[in-house]
């Protein structure tokens, strides 16, 4: 019985082992430094050239103390003059109803997207452009996303 205990439990005991080691660093990111003077949007540009407004749209909304959730922060990009029919946003809540680390938002600007990324824990951000993708040239994020409604 002895014999079997320990067969069953080695292989158990030496899964710990795997759990041991290094713990992975989250790379600092860098806040963008704040424009000397204060973008604008451009109506018409293209995603490169409203990128800076953008940009300087996060900054605001995450220097401020709104919650890091989708809907405020559509709203906040709204308020800033992006047509709300053309962005994206990723859920506040993971398929198993945990906080999201982050919140992905998106304004497709003809073939490109303005794509924004702020983590909730820090309320640090990101913005870059990238091509629109799928079959019609028309999505900025992948997967499902949240409605928008404003």
């Amino acid at each position: 019985m002895a014999i079997a205990v320990l067969a069953v439990s080695l292989p158990l005991l030496a899964g710990c082992s795997l759990l041991e080691g290094p713990t992975p660093e989250t790379p600092q990111r860098e806040t963008p430094a704040a424009p000397e003077v204060a973008p604008e949007l451009i109506p018409g540009g293209s995603a490169e050239d409203n990128l800076p407004y953008f940009t300087e749209v996060l900054r605001s909304y995450t220097a401020g103390d709104g919650p890091v959730q989708g809907a405020p922060i559509v709203a906040a990009v709204a308020a800033a003059g992006f047509d709300p029919a053309l962005m994206q946003v990723s859920f506040d809540e993971t398929k198993t109803n945990l906080v999201a680390d982050n919140i992905f938002v998106s304004v497709r600007v003809n073939e490109n997207c303005l794509i924004g990324q702020v983590v909730t824990e820090d309320r640090s951000f990101v913005a870059e452009t990238a091509p629109a993708i799928g079959p019609n040239g028309d999505i900025c994020l992948i997967g499902t996303t949240a409605p928008i409604a404003l």
